[in-house]
């Protein structure tokens, strides 16, 4: 394989998603070739001396990621791809690969990482703006609540449900915490610390390369006054774990993305945004708090997008603290705040402004869902 001509290829669609810095990739046992991403697009052989994220893996598992039958969250799971550097610009490896896959051409001006942009308009926001204001969410056991009703009524209208007792089938869920380390034993993932919560969805957090078991063992910890609690947050479900749990049957298999992990002590927070699909979040251990907002708030929470085309979407208002004098128009917005308990399963739709916390040890996994709604 060239990997010179191989990593030009893949490093122009990066150019598409906003990526500068520099990245050298290591395959044992002796070859070594960086490539260094700006306005222009730069491959060496060797060893750079300032490289920004460093990539180590098989030659085998890369032509795999190429091809698309290798997984790089998977791989870096299982300890086959190792990282070192700027973890917060490696995570951004998936986005450049799918964009080389896309065949994306490099804009005429590259646009810089962690910009914001004016928030697009959603089909869903015109779904919402047409309904009666939600006054509260529902609350129904997975015994009454079919996949049929759920499929007629919550996914067409795009209401969220909070449908109880919907793990008692998960292997994950009927275990405690000690048996669970068995199967989190060589496992890795990536955790947030300090002042993540300031900075979502940017390069610039403070990212680390964690092993799940150790990370799970030490939730407990106290930590200094002031210091926030690290969150191993948004990582992929390895494939040792998904034995443990069960896709959820509302929606047909094939429109799941791959499910992700949330694990982290009492205090972790994500906050106030939305996704760009609907969304099954699964509670597992411990309780986590919601706060919600209908679509069609966009403009009344100042929303911003992290893409000229849309995608994730965070806001400058705090609902736990809104600052009506910014923001006047966000008296207009009812927020509605939800507890998850362990076993619960959230429906919680493309479009819906939601702000996270953990309100003790948790352990959440959670579903999106490419559902073709459409709208």
């Amino acid at each position: 394989m060239d990997l010179s001509a191989v990593l030009s290829s893949l490093f122009t669609g990066a150019q598409a998603v906003g990526v500068n810095g520099v990245f050298q990739f290591v395959f044992p046992p002796e070859k070594a070739v960086w490539a260094e991403v700006g306005e222009q697009v730069t491959i060496r052989s060797g060893h750079h001396p300032t490289a920004d994220v460093t990539i180590e893996l098989d030659e085998r598992d890369f032509t795999g990621i190429l091809q698309g039958t290798q997984d790089v969250e998977e791989l870096f799971a299982n300890g086959r791809l190792r990282i070192g550097g700027q973890m917060g610009l490696a995570t951004l490896l998936p986005q450049i690969i799918g964009a080389a896959r896309r065949g994306v051409a490099p804009p005429e001006q590259v646009r810089g990482m962690n910009q914001r942009y004016p928030a697009p308009e959603r089909a869903s926001d015109k779904v919402s703006a047409g309904q009666p204001p939600l006054k509260a969410v529902e609350r129904r056991p997975r015994s009454g609540l079919s996949v049929e009703e759920f499929r007629q009524h919550y996914v067409p209208q795009g209401l969220p449900v909070i449908i109880s007792d919907a793990l008692q089938d998960w292997p994950l869920f009927n275990m405690s915490r000690e048996e669970s380390l068995v199967h989190f034993a060589k496992l890795q993932g990536i955790t947030r610390h300090g002042d993540y919560a300031q900075k979502t969805f940017s390069t610039e957090r403070d990212f680390r390369s964690t092993s799940m078991a150790e990370f799970i063992a030490g939730l407990d910890q106290e930590l200094e006054e002031g210091v926030p609690s690290p969150y191993m947050g948004n990582n992929v479900v390895p494939e040792q774990l998904l034995e443990l749990i069960r896709f959820p049957d509302y929606f047909d298999r094939s429109l799941f993305i791959k499910p992700r992990i949330w694990i982290g002590p009492k205090g972790t927070l994500t906050p106030l945004h939305r996704d760009d699909s609907d969304n099954l979040y699964a509670q597992v251990w411990g309780r986590k708090s919601f706060i919600l907002a209908a679509p069609h708030h966009c403009e009344a929470l100042s929303t911003w997008s992290t893409s000229p085309q849309g995608g994730l979407e965070g806001c400058e208002v705090n609902p736990k603290a809104p600052d009506y004098a910014r923001f006047p128009r966000a008296r207009e917005v009812d927020f509605l705040h939800i507890v998850l308990e362990a076993g619960d399963l959230f429906f919680l739709p493309d479009g819906w402004f939601h702000q996270v916390e953990s309100v003790s040890t948790s352990l959440s996994v959670n579903f999106w869902v490419n559902s073709g709604r459409g709208w």
